[in-house]
């Protein structure tokens, strides 16, 4: 469950202070950098086959992290302002780069990354109107209506609970709401993310607050939901949370959906919910690296593939993540195992009330910070 690791503690330090060697993408007309998964292979063949013949070929490399993802884009921005004499001396930087939104505004203000243009994506109007919001952000990466589009999103994850549900008894009321983490049965027995945003962002909520509030003040018992939520936790930890649950060291295990998702396939006695209230959530987007090559008919035909509804359909039928376009989409109309029929999740009531983690004034930062000081030394 690494894969979405936040470090919003120590952005401006690690992001800044990272130093790879020289990580060059194979020879190909369209060079795609992608957090591994992300995107399964059977879209980008069938994007390949769609082309015209003859059309380029796609070089894919794939990381593991997003961070490494980060690290490109680090390294090739430093390479490239080293060599602007020398210019076959350059690295070959990809067109697009998977990055996550909460990366976003880093990535903008190191100028890592250009903004991206829309005139030639045909279906980017008709996107669900989140989305736009969540990409368009000014120089110094806050969200602004009247700043410009640095991102296209591609795919996205909710904020759930995988469960034992055999801890709750024949008579217990099933899970529900994220207050439902505060089970005495549970106590010490709850393995949530190491991050303060994700976890005072769900304890708002419980509150149907938005997770992107300003003055915590401004929520009443915020801090004493969140005190008896830490007594509820084994570790805050998003890498050994799903061992520690199948091993029957933990009952419960707060994480993104995607990394949920095939665990609960796999153990009959594990049970998914999204809490009604509405859920965190974290997507996947393509940024273009500020040292890129002109965008071709190809780099561009890639976007409008990925809003595509061949995509939607490759994305549903092999890979556990949602497409832009199910956001606020009728049950029926969500890939299969993400149907209330399929038994996996019962309910996608919380899934309509979504909420992306956007960057916050420096006096909330504070404020966030200061309270999960104060509940981790508790």
């Amino acid at each position: 469950m690494n894969r979405r690791i936040f470090l919003a503690r120590t952005l401006g330090l690690t992001l800044t202070s990272l130093a790879a060697g020289c990580q060059r993408l194979s020879r190909g007309d369209l060079g795609l950098a992608m957090l591994a998964g992300s995107v399964p292979g059977q879209a980008v063949q069938a994007f390949q086959r769609s082309q015209p013949a003859p059309s380029g070929q796609v070089s894919v490399v794939a990381k593991d992290s997003l961070l490494e993802l980060y690290r490109l884009l680090q390294d090739w921005q430093t390479q490239v302002a080293a060599s602007p004499t020398a210019p076959k001396a350059a690295p070959k930087v990809a067109q697009w780069v998977t990055q996550a939104d909460t990366w976003l505004a880093p990535a903008i203000q190191q100028g890592l990354i250009q903004p991206i243009s829309l005139e030639t994506l045909d279906r980017w109007p008709q996107i669900p109107g989140a989305w736009p919001a969540l990409v368009r952000r000014n120089a110094q990466g806050f969200a602004d209506e009247t700043g410009e589009t640095w991102a296209l999103p591609y795919r996205w994850t909710p904020l759930a609970i995988l469960y034992d549900h055999r801890t709750l008894g024949s008579e217990a009321d099933p899970m529900q709401r994220w207050a439902d983490l505060l089970r005495p049965a549970w106590q010490q027995r709850l393995m949530l993310p190491d991050d303060e945003r994700i976890v005072i962002g769900l304890a708002l909520k419980a509150f149907n607050a938005s997770a992107n509030t300003p003055d915590l003040a401004a929520v009443l018992d915020l801090e004493d939901f969140l005190t008896q939520l830490h007594r509820q936790v084994r570790g805050y930890n998003a890498t050994h949370s799903l061992k520690a649950l199948i091993m029957g060291d933990a009952t419960a295990v707060v994480g993104w959906l995607d990394d949920l998702l095939p665990v609960a396939q796999r153990y009959r006695h594990l049970s998914l919910m999204v809490p009604a209230e509405g859920t965190l959530a974290s997507a996947d987007l393509w940024v273009r690296p500020r040292g890129a090559p002109p965008l071709d008919d190809l780099a561009t035909a890639w976007l409008n593939f990925c809003l595509s509804a061949t995509f939607v359909e490759q994305l549903g039928i092999f890979g556990p993540g949602l497409s832009p376009w199910h956001w606020g989409a009728a049950p029926a109309d969500l890939p299969p195992a993400f149907q209330p029929a399929a038994g996996l999740l019962p309910s996608t009531t919380g899934l309509e009330n979504s909420e992306f983690l956007l960057p916050l004034p420096p006096a909330s930062q504070a404020q966030y910070r200061q309270l999960w000081q104060r509940l981790r030394t508790t």
